[in-house]
C-alpha cells in the first residue's frame, strides 16, 4: 500500500511536469512570434524553465506540509531530503528562466517600472526564493537557530505562493487562454485544499492523542 502511494504521487508529478512543459508549445506566447534563431530558442527555453520552476515550487509546498499519505509512501527522512534538494532546483530553474527571458530582449533593456509590474513581482519572488534556500542550507553559518529560521521561512513561503500566482496569471499571455488559466487556478485551489486538509488532519490527530492521554 505504501509503495502504491509512492507510485501515485510520482505519476501525478510526472503528468504535471509533462503538462507544464507542453504549455509553451500548445499555447505559444506572442513574444515568440517575433523571435527567430537563438533568440527564439532561448526565450522558449526560458518559458520551459519557468514552468519547471512553478511545478517544483508547488511540489515544494506539498513536501513542506507532508501529511500521512506522503510520509507513509516515502518516509519523513526522505521527504525532508527531497525538500532540501527540490528547493535548490526551484531556484536554479528560476534563475535560468529569468536569464533566458532577458537575454533575447537585451540585458540593457530590463523590465523596470510600473508598466512591468508582473515582471517585477517575479523578480521579488526570485529574491525571496534565494533567501529561503540560502537561509535553509546555511542556517548554521548564518547563526540562525531553528525557531528564528522558521519565523522567517514560514511567512516567506506563504508570500512566495501568493507572488507566484500573481506573476503567472499576469506576466504571460499564454495564461490569457481559457484552458491553461483555468487549469492553473484549479491547481492552485487543489494545492491550497491539500495544505488545509493536512493542517486540519494534524489538529484532529493532536486532539485525539491528547484526549487519550
Amino acid at each position: 500500500m505504501d509503495r502504491a502511494k509512492r507510485y501515485i504521487f510520482i505519476l501525478i508529478l510526472l503528468l504535471t511536469v509533462a503538462s507544464a512543459a507542453a504549455l509553451p508549445y500548445v499555447y505559444e506566447s506572442q513574444t515568440l512570434w517575433y523571435k527567430i534563431g537563438l533568440d527564439k530558442t532561448l526565450l522558449r527555453g526560458g518559458q520551459l524553465a519557468g514552468m519547471f520552476a512553478l511545478t517544483l515550487l508547488f511540489t515544494q509546498i506539498v513536501l513542506a506540509v507532508g501529511g500521512p499519505f506522503l510520509e507513509k509512501g516515502f518516509g519523513l527522512k526522505n521527504i525532508m531530503s527531497w525538500h532540501r534538494t527540490n528547493g535548490v532546483l526551484v531556484v536554479l530553474f528560476a534563475l535560468i528562466h529569468v536569464f533566458f527571458i532577458l537575454v533575447p530582449e537585451g540585458l540593457d533593456n530590463l523590465p523596470i517600472g510600473i508598466k512591468f509590474w508582473p515582471e517585477m513581482v517575479g523578480m521579488l519572488l526570485l529574491w525571496i526564493l534565494v533567501v529561503m534556500v540560502t537561509s535553509s542550507r546555511y542556517r548554521g553559518l548564518l547563526r540562525l537557530d531553528y525557531r528564528r529560521w522558521r519565523t522567517i521561512h514560514k511567512p516567506l513561503g506563504y508570500l512566495a505562493t501568493i507572488l507566484v500566482v500573481v506573476h503567472v496569471l499576469f506576466v504571460s499571455d499564454s495564461f490569457v487562454h481559457v484552458v491553461p488559466r483555468r487549469l492553473f487556478i484549479v491547481a492552485v485551489v487543489a494545492l491550497l485544499s491539500r495544505v488545509v486538509w493536512v493542517k486540519v488532519y494534524a489538529q484532529i490527530e493532536k486532539k485525539g492523542s491528547t484526549s487519550v492521554n
